[in-house]
């Protein structure tokens, strides 16, 4: 009779044991299917919206056309690559002002560089600068938007910069007159940045600034 009882309490113990086992494998096989699921939601969504951006046509019918174009290329780098960092846009604007002579500049038709930006290696794509000793070039992007991404990246990396990460993004600085202060590496022009404010000023006074998000 005993042996009986022990037997009865042990099969009710492993079954219990079975089915509380099962119970949290099929809880956590769920809630792990859940999770999935809305990773996997997720990133469906992020594509879509991702594919949903496309490169601007850039247009420079007159300034305010240009500033608009500035503005959906950053815009477009920063709903499409994942990392970046956002620069101070009027800062930004005003340099692809002066650099690019709002968009006119043969460098920035031909060769769809609104930053002036160099290149030391002369077997990437460049054009040379009116009396240049071949030292340098200036570069050939593919799209107006390639060149806004490397002047973000520029300043978010390059080595003459760091200041300006310091301002910016460790003591949170926005203000674009004060930004300036940190970017004398990029000019040699000793009037650059009175020129860089005077744009930044006309930009507000006369100018509609396209909204960044």
């Amino acid at each position: 009779m005993i042996q009986k009882i022990k037997t009865i309490l042990y099969t009710l113990m492993f079954v219990f044991i079975v089915t509380f086992i099962g119970t949290i494998y099929y809880t956590y096989n769920n809630s792990v299917a859940q999770e999935q699921e809305k990773f996997d939601t997720e990133v469906a969504e992020t594509l879509e919206e991702i594919t949903d951006w496309e490169k601007p046509d850039f247009e420079r019918a007159n300034n305010q056309t240009f500033i608009n174009s500035v503005g959906q290329c950053v815009n477009y780098i920063y709903n499409t690559t994942t990392d970046v960092i956002p620069v101070n846009f009027e800062v930004l604007l005003a340099q692809a002002a002066l650099e690019s002579g709002w968009g006119n500049s043969r460098f920035a038709l031909e060769g769809k560089n609104l930053f002036g930006i160099r290149t030391y290696d002369l077997r990437e794509p460049h054009m040379l600068p009116s009396n240049n000793p071949k030292k340098w070039g200036v570069r050939v992007y593919m799209h107006e938007c390639d060149s806004v991404q490397h002047y973000i990246d520029i300043l978010n990396n390059g080595s003459a910069f760091k200041e300006y990460r310091v301002l910016k993004h460790e003591q949170d600085v926005n203000d674009p007159f004060k930004l300036l202060l940190t970017l004398d590496a990029y000019a040699s022009d000793k009037d650059y940045f009175p020129k860089i404010k005077r744009i930044i000023k006309k930009l507000r006074e006369d100018y509609e600034i396209p909204q960044i998000k």
